[in-house]
């Protein structure tokens, strides 16, 4: 009888610990995001504002980092995508994180190529920084969604249509974690 009581508890508690995580590994699937659940490792890199800024200054907050290049083809076409997915979370709890892995440009050059392509959120530059020290990045486009606890829930190998619906139910989800 203990045994039984025992196993509906453990039962339970992994029944809740996974309800207590509303992203759905069918939400990943869905738009080919392999699913991680790691500890995202902290990073450091030059903000907007010419500052410092660390993935622990975001901790409570979704995060999107993203790794280009101004000379990937996929990258660019991406970009108008990101726009569109950009003007859905800029009000939410999602900071969105566009890191150029260019060897030889600077913030400059970067901040014209973005805008040329429509895009109104700022994007930064790998050298600014370790973050390309922390993260796989030998090939672009790769994106990671890390969770509002610090939790990388999954990575992107390639391009995806940011603005879809699955992007948006990635997330939502995300967002409602608790």
């Amino acid at each position: 009888m203990k045994i039984i009581i025992l196993s509906l508890i453990l039962g339970l508690t992994l029944l809740f610990a996974d309800s207590c995580y509303s992203l759905d590994k069918a939400h990943l699937n869905a738009i080919g995001i392999q699913e991680l659940k790691q500890e995202a490792p902290d990073f450091t890199i030059k903000g907007p504002d010419g500052n410092m800024m660390s993935l622990k200054d975001f901790m409570g907050k979704v995060v999107i980092l993203h790794f280009w290049g101004t000379w990937c083809k996929p990258c660019k076409e991406e970009f108008p995508l990101f726009e569109k997915m950009y003007q859905r979370v800029k009000d939410k709890d999602v900071f969105f994180i566009p890191v150029s892995i260019d060897a030889k440009a600077t913030q400059e050059d970067i901040n014209a190529f973005a805008k040329r392509l429509g895009a109104t959120f700022p994007v930064f530059l790998a050298r600014d920084g370790n973050v390309t020290d922390r993260y796989w990045t030998w090939g672009v486009p790769v994106t990671y969604f890390v969770d509002k606890k610090g939790l990388i829930a999954g990575r992107a190998i390639g391009p995806r249509d940011w603005a879809s619906d699955g992007v948006n139910a990635v997330i939502n989800a995300l967002l409602e974690e608790k």
